[in-house]
């Protein structure tokens, strides 16, 4: 599907895709990596390395029928090499960039406590392990410059999975299709994108307490929270959020926000001791 509003820029789309908490990955229709983000090499090792096959690599034995079917598939789950984070899921769209069919994929680890939570952990397995594991310096990983911002762009525009980018006064400047149909913005994507983040979050406290993280650059990793579905009179949205931000000189230049809809909507949502924040 086409993005409904102005891609993000360049700049923003290839800090996006080398930085972003979750996994990201360009391979060709038959699954063989094109590109592949800093989060997935941490995740899959060789098997995100370009020419690897991503399906075998994570253990999609029917790869092949979700690409005969040419749908996007959501929450497939799959296993990673990574000692601490060997489990999670992926997010699979399919389409053409330049005329070339690709496979668009988004990759979440399943977490032992998400980040922020009330009471920090040591454990190896934690959304803030996580963050560290995808900010360690890794040879292995070559960042991706300008030269990939077409596929990015088409990841952006295919991948079944939310992407907004927030700026520092909590406005929303960029969604893709995905983020805006979640929200139920679809027909009117004007009333989500360039109005304040705190309109589609079920639980103010929690917003609250993120917008104040984000301007210290804090992540919000695999954390299950409700957005609020417009088109549905406000009824709840259980997701997923991977979310980490862009500061440059002690300055939010924006986020980089992934959300996923949660596989277990039925599951308690996370909580935090929210700031004294007034926005």
């Amino acid at each position: 599907m086409p993005s409904i509003l102005a891609h993000p820029s360049a700049d923003q789309l290839v800090d996006l895709f080398n930085r972003a908490s979750p996994g990201m990955a360009v391979t060709t229709a038959d699954g063989t990596v094109v590109i592949a983000n800093k989060a997935a090499t941490e995740l899959l090792g060789d098997g995100a390395a370009k020419g690897g096959n991503l399906p075998r690599a994570l253990g999609i034995n029917d790869y092949a029928a979700h690409r005969a079917a040419g749908k996007a598939v959501e929450n497939v789950a799959v296993s990673f090499t990574h000692p601490h984070f060997p489990s999670g899921y992926a997010n699979i769209g399919f389409g053409p960039v330049d005329g070339e069919e690709y496979a668009f994929w988004a990759l979440r680890p399943v977490t032992s406590r998400p980040a922020p939570a009330p009471q920090e952990s040591a454990d190896s397995a934690t959304g803030l392990a996580w963050v560290g594991q995808v900010d360690r310096p890794n040879e292995a990983y070559t960042p991706v410059g300008e030269s990939a911002v077409p596929l990015i762009r088409g990841y952006y525009d295919t991948c079944p999975v939310a992407i907004h980018l927030i700026e520092e006064d909590g406005t929303v400047a960029h969604a893709n299709w995905k983020d805006i149909a979640l929200v139920g913005a679809t027909d009117e994507p004007t009333s989500y994108v360039g109005n304040h983040i705190r309109h589609i979050y079920a639980d103010q406290p929690v917003v609250q307490d993120f917008l104040g993280r984000w301007g210290e650059d804090a992540p919000i990793i695999d954390f299950r929270a409700d957005f609020l579905d417009r088109s549905r009179d406000d009824e709840r949205v259980p997701v997923v959020i991977f979310s980490t931000a862009r500061v440059e000189g002690e300055q939010l230049k924006n986020t980089r926000c992934f959300v996923f809809a949660d596989p277990h909507p039925g599951r308690q949502r996370d909580q935090v001791k929210a700031l004294d924040l007034d926005f």
